[in-house]
């Protein structure tokens, strides 16, 4: 049970970490070899943008998870709490909807790249992998996204807090 709590809060910022120090890496051990021996890894940053574009889908259920966004939420203070609560499960909901209609695409995207085959240039990993990533992040913001609604409907937002 500890464990599944541990990767409730943390799994999207562990496959962050774990991306960024594999970019880090790659892009270190990339200038070394450029500076000292006039030669570079051919597919290192092939490896870096692929962890870059997918971090970037994880960060956006991370976000979700901890209820940072950009937004302006100046008129929305302006509103009772019980008002602020029903635009929340408004967007939250309308998000879903939207990550609903992403996910369609990255299924579309991914069953076309195992269709034809289609590998990454420089290691040739099939990309259907890499598409199956990005849908597997989305799948996890709408979880996100329904874990706030739970959380907001059941007031378990405001037990956490006190806690």
């Amino acid at each position: 049970m500890k464990l599944i709590k541990w990767l409730d809060k943390n799994f999207e910022l562990a496959v962050m970490a774990v991306m960024l120090a594999v970019m880090s890496i790659l892009s270190f051990v990339n200038v070394i070899m450029r500076y000292f021996f006039k030669s570079a890894l051919s597919w290192s940053d092939e490896v870096c943008c692929y962890c870059l574009a997918l971090s970037a889908f994880f960060a956006l259920s991370c976000a979700i998870r901890m209820g940072t966004s950009i937004r302006v939420d100046t008129f929305v203070t302006l509103l009772s709490k019980k008002t602020q609560k029903i635009l929340e499960l408004v967007c939250s909901v309308v998000m879903i909807g939207f990550l609903a209609f992403v996910l369609k695409g990255t299924f579309e995207i991914t069953a076309n790249a195992a269709r034809i085959g289609q590998a990454s240039p420089a290691l040739r990993i099939p990309l259907a992998y890499l598409y199956g990533i990005m849908a597997f992040a989305v799948v996890l913001a709408i979880f996100r996204y329904v874990q706030v609604i739970y959380k907001s409907v059941t007031g378990k937002n405001e037990e956490e807090e006190k806690n």
